[in-house]
């Protein structure tokens, strides 16, 4: 039996982070030496998607260029408004013209 791959995994990374009470995104504080973006990425690898797509937003620009320095291959989506949850899957979805295997998220559940 063989084992298929994800076609893709979309990370949520547009939220702002307003209970952070920071000036930097959420998804760039680092925990043990890296960002939760890079640690949500980690993860993801290890499922060998044939593409991954991070919903980029708020401070989309410094979200965009650390992706750019550690993870170049990541392909991002814009959402110009956060319009929730549904709205930023529908934007990686359109940059995607895929189907969907995996998510993560990239903020806490409670």
């Amino acid at each position: 039996m063989s084992v298929s791959r994800p076609a893709a995994v979309i990370v949520l990374a547009a939220g702002e982070g307003t209970r952070m009470k920071s000036r930097l995104p959420k998804v760039l504080h680092e925990i043990c030496g890296r960002s939760m973006l890079g640690h949500v990425l980690a993860a993801a690898d290890e499922l060998e998607p044939e593409r991954t797509v991070v919903v980029v937003g708020h401070a989309r620009e410094r979200v965009a260029q650390h992706l750019k320095d550690t993870a170049p291959a990541v392909s991002t989506a814009v959402q110009e408004e956060q319009n929730g949850t549904g709205h930023a899957v529908r934007m990686a979805v359109e940059e995607l013209r895929s189907r969907i295997v995996a998510m993560s998220f990239c903020e806490p559940r409670s």
